[in-house]
């Protein structure tokens, strides 16, 4: 009886593992895609400046 106990609990610990690293991939790609989100802002924002800049002379 506790064999199938401890096989049932590994069995859980497994599907948790495989769901983390799922999730870790997930939380590293949305990390990439907001890091070209905020580089794409910076470059927005620069050339804004740019303009304002050219606006004002």
């Amino acid at each position: 009886m506790t064999d199938n106990i401890e096989n049932l609990v590994l069995e859980h610990l497994r599907a948790i593992r495989a769901d983390m690293a799922y999730m870790k991939d997930d939380v590293r790609e949305i990390k990439s895609r907001v890091n070209t989100l905020e580089a794409g802002q910076a470059t927005i924002i620069q050339q804004i400046g740019h303009l304002t800049g050219m606006a004002a002379e």
